[in-house]
């Protein structure tokens, strides 16, 4: 699992790559955290924090995409927490995401994130699964 950011004129973004899509997913909530917190999961693993599951569904891998992102989001601004995905597995058939994880309590600051977009985002499952995307900040 790995990611990088990515340049952008106005916004952020970060490019997450794996194995498999779940790997992607991972990465690409690791790439989240650190944008918005400037601090890894391994940063975070120290801190209590209770189990947690995250179910999404959508219409299509990009949506299932950004509302992973924009779930994760949700839960900073409205619950003071950051959640640290464990496992993850995707379905495309509906796409469906399941997380099992921790919610951790925010006791740091976050970076102005307003949401995960659409514009300019790659989601590709072959031949190595990939995605591009950008953060409105």
């Amino acid at each position: 699992m790995k990611w990088r950011l990515v340049d952008h004129r106005a916004d952020t973004g970060f490019e997450a790559e794996g194995d498999t899509l779940e790997e992607v997913f991972m990465s690409a909530a690791a790439a989240f955290l650190f944008i918005c917190t400037e601090l890894t999961a391994e940063e975070l693993s120290g801190h209590e924090g209770e189990e947690e599951n995250i179910s999404i569904s959508a219409a299509d891998g990009e949506e299932l995409a950004v509302s992973w992102l924009n779930e994760l989001l949700f839960r900073m601004e409205t619950r003071s927490e950051v959640f640290i995905a464990q496992n993850i597995k995707i379905s495309m058939s509906p796409p469906t995401l399941e997380a099992k994880g921790r919610k951790v309590r925010m006791v740091f600051d976050s970076l102005p994130v307003k949401a995960a977009t659409y514009g300019g985002m790659e989601l590709r499952r072959y031949p190595r699964p990939f995605l591009r995307i950008f953060l409105d900040i």
